[in-house]
């Protein structure tokens, strides 16, 4: 007869963990424990999403040319990235850094235009020369009852000079400050692609062992994302420069003021499909139109309309062709959607999020619909 030492020291083999009950408690503490600390990481990597994203899209745009280059230059992997960078330096960050404080300058220039000509007696000068100009909206606006004064187009002139030149002047203050951080930024955008260019391919590897996904499906999605970023930064982007640069020249011609500032506004709004700088060149035309100006209206208007018109349905389309393979109304949607939830940023950031989602939604209902046992899709594509 067994001892009672015995007995208490004997375990019910029903209460025994099993190997596989072990082995799925070992696996939801190292889910955890991966959830956590990624958590964790994007807590700290969020200070330099923006220049990451950047950097992550410039490298593998840059790496046929960085490829070429290490052929020349017989396998030295770093030195090309090097000169790579260095390039990048001069061509880029000096010009953007000019640009970035002439915009400053010309955004409290036209605070300090709006806050003494347009509140000042030269206002009313004007608005009197041009009664007849009033006297025509007054007809306009019979119909509803509604009539305009001198004093009244120069109160709100002057008001929404106010509001116009307090806007310019905040962003004109917090641009000039961000200098300094937009310099330490672009070296830092510079640093990461360097690393990108140089060990990109390890870091592609490991991503490929670690994700679920299968390989192929991996690399279709970045496929995906990067024919959407090449297409937004060289066929958008070179877009965006010719025409901020055709805006910019022209208003200087013009001797209109804040010629850098509206080319670059211009240059900005020219990533927007349709549109573009449509939203600046033409009230720019109705306001001279109202001040008299009509040969300037015309000039105006006429090389940037000439200019948005082949960029928008010759050039782009020539440059990007059918790479981005997104509907046009969902790449507006998401440069805009995108801009106002991330800032600048949000012009790349949303068109490619959009592109990697419905690129994953391809995925599923291509693949995985049917060993889920769902039923085929209704509709077919194309």
């Amino acid at each position: 007869m067994a001892e009672p030492d015995e007995q208490a020291g004997r375990k019910d083999p029903a209460q025994t963990p099993s190997s596989e009950d072990r082995q799925r408690a070992a696996w939801i503490s190292l889910l955890v424990a991966i959830g956590v600390c990624l958590v964790v990481v994007l807590l700290v990597l969020a200070p330099f999403s923006s220049v990451i994203l950047l950097a992550v899209v410039a490298a593998g745009l840059i790496r046929p040319s960085y490829r070429r280059l290490v052929a020349a230059l017989h396998g030295h992997r770093r030195a090309a990235a090097v000169l790579i960078c260095v390039l990048l330096l001069v061509v880029l960050l000096v010009p953007l850094f000019l640009i970035a404080q002439e915009v400053s300058e010309e955004a409290l220039g036209i605070y300090e235009m709006s806050t003494t000509q347009l509140t000042q007696g030269g206002l009313r000068d004007m608005l009197e020369q041009r009664q007849d100009r009033i006297d025509q909206v007054n007809r306009l606006l019979e119909p509803f009852g509604t009539t305009l004064t001198v004093d009244r187009v120069s109160d709100l002139l002057a008001t929404l000079g106010l509001r116009i030149g307090g806007f310019f002047y905040k962003q004109g203050v917090s641009l000039a400050g961000h200098l300094v951080r937009f310099v330490f930024g672009f070296i830092f955008w510079v640093v990461i692609l360097y690393y990108l260019l140089v060990d990109g391919r390890l870091l592609g590897r490991w991503v490929e062992d670690t994700l679920p996904l299968p390989v192929e499906e991996q690399r279709l999605v970045a496929g995906r994302f990067m024919d959407m970023a090449s297409s937004l930064v060289v066929g958008n982007g070179v877009a965006a420069v010719i025409q901020g640069f055709a805006g910019a020249v022209t208003f200087s011609v013009l001797g209109l003021h804040g010629a850098i500032l509206w080319g670059v506004v211009m240059a900005i709004l020219a990533f927007i499909p349709v549109v573009g700088i449509s939203l600046i060149f033409i009230p720019f035309t109705i306001i001279l139109l109202f001040a008299g100006e009509t040969a300037r209206a015309v000039m105006l208007f006429v090389p940037l309309a000439v200019v948005a018109t082949v960029v928008e349905y010759w050039l782009k389309p020539l440059l990007v062709g059918r790479r981005a393979q997104m509907h046009t109304l969902l790449v507006f949607l998401s440069l805009i959607g995108g801009a106002m939830g991330f800032g600048a940023v949000g012009l790349l950031l949303g068109p490619l999020a959009m592109t990697a989602f419905l690129t994953l939604a391809g995925i599923y209902r291509e693949r995985y619909r049917r060993v889920l046992g769902a039923p085929p899709p209704a509709i077919s594509e194309g």
